[in-house]
């Protein structure tokens, strides 16, 4: 069998390649497009389309890094690209789907102590 899949949920599916070539980056692109545009309510403009593609490519290019990590053969130049192409599909997925960073922790209770005991000495 040339090819998997990885269930999440019972209405999600993710097809993931367990073999990388042009049949299964088809399929791979097909699947993982489509997935993308129904989370988008099943319609996307032209900007919504290029960041799609572009994050389609770096999640197909990452599962192709990530085989040859396994193997063993990974360099550190592949390393470093490996990074940087997680990065840019972090950041393209936030702004594909306007999710936004963690919110700021309020300061702890000894820190606003220290804060109110520094105004009141001063």
């Amino acid at each position: 069998m040339a090819d998997a899949k990885t269930t999440l949920s019972d209405e999600c599916q993710v097809y993931t390649p367990r073999v990388f070539n042009s049949t299964t980056r088809a399929r791979f692109t097909k699947d993982r497009r489509e997935g993308l545009i129904r989370q988008l309510g099943g319609t996307a403009t032209r900007a919504q389309l290029t960041l799609i593609q572009r994050i389609v490519r770096n999640e197909w290019d990452l599962l192709r890094l990530d085989q040859r990590m396994d193997q063993g053969d990974l360099s550190s130049h592949a390393m470093r690209t490996r990074l940087a192409m997680e990065n840019r599909l972090r950041l393209d997925i936030r702004d594909l789907c306007g999710l936004k960073g963690a919110k700021v922790k309020p300061p702890s209770i000894f820190a606003a102590l220290a804060d109110r005991a520094r105004e009141d000495a001063a």
